[in-house]
């Protein structure tokens, strides 16, 4: 059994994401840094009282399928 690509992992709760995820450097699934081909996954919401927190979250590429 393989492990799923970052892109196929289900986002994450606002509450439960690191600042480098929420500033869009790190990925939003294994947490490694970011870099070319990064996948755009969405916005994470949360709230704090009544204040709207949001952030645009990414993941590293798919893998590369063999030759």
């Amino acid at each position: 059994m393989t492990a799923r690509p970052c892109v196929d992992v289900p986002l994450p709760a606002f509450a439960d994401l690191t600042i480098e995820q929420v500033r869009g450097k790190a990925c939003v699934a294994c947490g490694q840094v970011l870099s070319a081909g990064a996948v755009y996954r969405g916005p994470v919401l949360g709230y704090e009282g009544a204040m709207l927190l949001d952030a645009d979250v990414w993941s590293c590429p798919r893998p590369a399928v063999g030759r």
